[in-house]
This record gives structure tokens, sequence and C-alpha cells, in this order.
């Protein structure tokens, strides 16, 4: 599905997880987020859309969210980047919980960056929101009106608290603290699940009420 000029959502794998592609309008340069799984429908749909994909960068570890990673780093020689705090899940199969899918995958990324950071690729610019809360590590990204916002906060819910990391207290902190202060009218992409706006979300989210 494509949201606009930039932004386009494939969604891949049993759990149906978002993939959120970013494409310069400009340069046609592309950031890759979250490639959870299904690496040949991923590269299939970059390539319909003629992405020259420069950087894969992960909102968090969980195995859903990092399937792909593998071959397209493999396909594209291109780097993975993640938070500071997000690095054991990427290395651990127990942590990201690939262990339990049989896969046991293990990524070492290529660069640990933090809120201050900014990932620039082409003419986008996008700015890092640590969030944490559904893993030590969660962040979500804006480039103007629209948030790539991961498991962190979904319609109608948030991520979920109880595997290793998690901590409900902390996202609902997060999400009070860093997100609803943000414009109204800011489109959110999550990492599962239909896209959504911050109004809306304040309005029938039941978790922020």
């Amino acid at each position: 599905m494509k949201i606009n000029d930039i932004f386009h959502i494939l969604t891949v794998g049993g759990i149906e997880e978002n993939c959120i592609i970013a494409k310069c309008p400009e340069t046609s340069k592309v950031i890759i987020f979250d490639p959870g799984e299904e690496a040949g429908k991923i590269i299939k749909y970059l390539d319909s859309i003629q992405a020259v994909p420069q950087l894969i960068v992960n909102t968090h570890g969980h195995y859903d969210h990092i399937g792909a990673i593998i071959e397209l780093k493999r396909i594209f020689n291109i780097p993975l980047w993640i938070h500071e705090n997000e690095e054991e899940y990427f290395l651990d199969p127990s942590k990201n919980y690939s262990s339990l899918s049989g896969k046991q995958i293990s990524i070492r990324p290529d660069k640990l960056f933090t809120e201050k950071d900014k990932i620039v690729v082409g003419t986008l610019e996008f700015k890092i929101i640590h969030t944490p809360g559904h893993t030590l590590g969660s962040c979500c990204f804006i480039y103007e009106n629209v948030m790539i916002a991961g498991d962190t906060l979904f319609a109608g819910s948030i991520g979920r608290t109880d595997l290793y990391g998690g901590n409900t207290e902390t996202i609902l902190r997060s999400i009070n603290k860093k997100i609803l202060p943000l414009d109204d009218e800011l489109i959110i992409l999550p990492g599962h699940g239909r896209s959504t706006t911050l109004k809306e979300e304040k309005l029938f989210n039941p978790f922020l009420q």
C-alpha cells in the first residue's frame, strides 16, 4: 500500500508485520524499516518502484521484524542501524524469540544510534524518538507528518509488554511524554495493522484515556 510519494507499506510474514519503505522522491534512494520476513517479496517490490536501497533501520529486534535482514544485506550490501539499547535482541535468538520459531536469527548491526542522531538518506531526514517499553531500545521515526511507530503504538492499542525488556509503565510513559505532545494530525504507521492518526488515538485508544 502506498501512503504518499514517499511511504510504502508491505505486509509480510505470518504475523502480518508492516515493512515500511521510505523512498526519496528526488533520488529514489530508500530506507527499509523493519523487514520482517519474505525477503523475496520485499526485493520484488523494491524493483517495482525502481528503488535504490541504502539502509535498513529497525524499530526493534523481535523476530517478526528482522527475518529478512540477512538476505537484504547480502543482496544490496547495505548496513543495518538500530538503537544502542537494542543490540542484545539482534544478537541473541532467545531475546528476539526467533529461537521459538526454529530459525535462530542472530545479526550484528552495523551502527548503533541514539535519540540525538538523525537518519538521512537522499532528501529524507528522520528524527529518532527512543520509546522504550515494548523492548529496551524500541524507537519511532518521524519525517514531516508521518511517524513509523513499530510496536510502540497501534490503532486502538499499544505494544505488548510481557516479553523480555517490556514494561507497561515504561511504554505508557514513552507514549505520554514523547508522542502525545506531537501534532494531532500526525499519521502513525504501526508495525502491525492499519495506519491511524494521533488525533484518532487520543480520542479512541483505551490505553491512552
